[in-house]
């Protein structure tokens, strides 16, 4: 019997277990000690520190074979940010595993500062995060580094001044050059700095939602498969064909919940002074990120890719309700049932975006991970 092999089998399973019981108690506590109102910030740190194992030593995914074969083979992949971070990689001699460990580590403390400045709830958000959409960032990495800048610029908003906006704008743009949906969100500017009854707001939403309408119809769609052909572009190409056919369905009713769960919190707040200027000012916020959610619908129903502008909102949905919740009265019947509602929302998410992921992405985490052996 090799006994070198059964003690490095033996000791890769215990890794496994240790990480999965480290998961899962920092989880516990952490929601235990938020319920109580009693955060401890090392538990939160120590459930985050987990997640950054999780993500980034992971070594099994829908994507990772890929990306590591390009990074290794050293092709140019992705957009201009996401390539010249690899060439940073190639340069300082990390393999994909330790460069994936290093962006996974440095994006989910970005995100994690960037929920901070918005709410002091971050550690029940993170086991939020956890539920969803943490398995999908896992897979999509270039996604989630856009996403949790995302997050993380949205605060520069809050104070509205020439300058804080230029810096939103160019996190922004900072996140576009990993991920190029991310100049979707370069909308929230124009939406978030106009009067609230200003008709140049109605006008642009209205300007773009027919926009994607119109980009979903064949001839425009032919159209643009040229235009990009001619502009060395055909990578873009993958947006424009339609691949989508009823499955966008739930996604727009969870975009059309998002708008309408953030505008109802924000009104009824508002009305009834239960919110301070901050706490409102994020609420707002959160709204219109979700109006950009549901003025690029129409192309779901054309790339389903563009159902993560649904994805990005919802970490803004989870402040949204974490914020609300607490404002509500604990006695009023409306806080049970707006936490009612939303978990339902919640779960629906999970069953449409996380269990089909439970076999070749959940579980897996947990046991292919290079820092445990696996």
């Amino acid at each position: 019997m090799n006994y070198g092999k059964y003690t490095s089998r033996q000791s890769k399973v215990v890794g496994r277990v240790y990480l999965l019981a480290a998961t899962v108690i920092t989880y516990g506590l952490n929601l235990f000690t938020s319920f109580k109102n009693k955060p401890r910030r090392w538990l939160e740190w120590t459930f985050l520190l987990c997640l950054i194992v999780l993500m980034g030593a992971n070594t099994y995914n829908a994507d990772f074979s890929t990306y590591q074969w390009l990074y290794t083979a050293k092709i140019p992949y992705g957009e201009p940010g996401y390539r010249l971070l690899t060439q940073l990689g190639y340069f300082l001699g990390l393999s994909y595993q330790q460069f994936r460990l290093i962006l996974a580590a440095l994006f989910l403390i970005i995100l994690h500062r960037g929920v901070q400045k918005l709410t002091t709830h971050s550690a029940e958000f993170m086991a939020f995060y956890f539920c969803y959409p943490f398995f999908l960032d896992l897979i999509q990495l270039r996604n989630f580094m856009m996403m949790a800048l995302l997050v993380y610029a949205s605060h520069f908003l809050l104070t509205n001044t020439y300058r804080d906006v230029t810096l939103f704008t160019l996190l922004v743009l900072l996140g576009a050059s990993f991920q190029n949906l991310g100049v979707l969100y370069l909308l929230v500017v124009p939406l978030y700095t106009l009067d609230s009854t200003n008709v140049g707001k109605i006008s642009l939403l209205g300007v773009v939602f027919l926009l994607a309408i119109v980009v979903m119809s064949p001839p425009i769609a032919q159209l643009l498969l040229a235009a990009l052909g001619q502009l060395h572009l055909s990578h873009l190409s993958l947006y424009f064909v339609q691949k989508v056919h009823l499955g966008y369905l739930p996604f727009w009713l969870f975009s059309l919940f998002d708008l309408a769960f953030t505008y109802f919190s924000y009104r009824y707040l508002t009305e009834r002074q239960l919110l301070t200027p901050q706490k409102r000012q994020v609420i707002w916020l959160a709204f219109i990120f979700t109006i950009v959610g549901v003025v690029t619908m129409p192309l779901y129903t054309f790339e389903f890719s563009f159902a993560r502008a649904l994805r990005n909102v919802v970490p803004f949905v989870v402040i949204t309700y974490l914020i609300t919740r607490e404002a509500l009265p604990a006695t009023y019947y409306l806080r049970w049932c707006y936490s009612g509602v939303f978990l339902s929302y919640f779960v629906c998410l999970l069953y449409f975006e996380m269990l089909p992921l439970w076999q070749d992405t959940i579980l897996p985490a947990f046991s292919h991970n290079w820092l445990l052996g696996g």
